[in-house]
């Protein structure tokens, strides 16, 4: 611990969103069978726990922007978790899509609405967070119009997301490890000034 602060926890938060979303790809575009779906009841489970504390972590470190995002992500993985919990076990049915809209349709709005902050950061994290909002937001609109082809767009920028999710994890940890960039993240696209 370096001056009273926690190592960056965000790559951590980072995989376990990029495992997820690894169980969801596939099932969602067909390249896997829908009973499939089940395995985010645990990985939903472990990567909303990683996710809680990585954004404390980086709140407590004064980190604003990841931090809330990471806790946001977090409330994203607790939901596919409890939705997928509560359809195997019957309490729920399988067409959520009149709540799973709404509830895409804000998280897509929040992150659009905070992907300019990672402008100022690197390449790697400005792209995951294009194409988050492509996902969030094809999803959604998918559920709340019906659109099969909204849903294809939405399945297939997961493999963006998720290649943008390891380039900015290895980046960022194996940078700092060796305390020189190892690993090329790209400009800022946004200069501070």
């Amino acid at each position: 611990m370096a001056n009273g602060k926690w190592a960056n926890p965000g790559p951590a938060g980072s995989m376990v969103l990029a495992f997820y979303l690894g169980c969801l790809w596939p099932v969602a575009t067909g390249l896997a069978p829908k009973e499939l779906v089940f395995l985010l009841i645990p990985l939903g489970l472990a990567g909303a726990v990683v996710q809680t504390t990585a954004g404390v972590i980086e709140l407590r470190n004064g980190a604003i922007l990841p931090g809330n995002v990471l806790l946001a992500f977090s409330a994203f993985m607790w939901y596919g978790f409890g939705e997928k919990l509560l359809q195997a076990l019957r309490i729920v049915g399988h067409d959520t899509a009149a709540v799973d809209g709404w509830v895409f349709l804000i998280m897509g709005l929040l992150m659009t609405g905070f992907t300019p902050g990672f402008f100022l950061a690197n390449t790697a994290a400005a792209l995951f967070m294009v194409a988050t909002d492509v996902f969030f937001l094809s999803a959604a609109l998918s559920w709340l119009l019906g659109s099969w082809f909204l849903w294809a767009v939405a399945g297939w920028s997961l493999p963006f997301v998720i290649i943008f999710i390891i380039w900015q994890a290895i980046g960022d940890i194996l940078n700092a490890h060796f305390g020189r960039p190892i690993i090329w993240m790209g400009p800022p696209l946004i200069k501070r000034q």
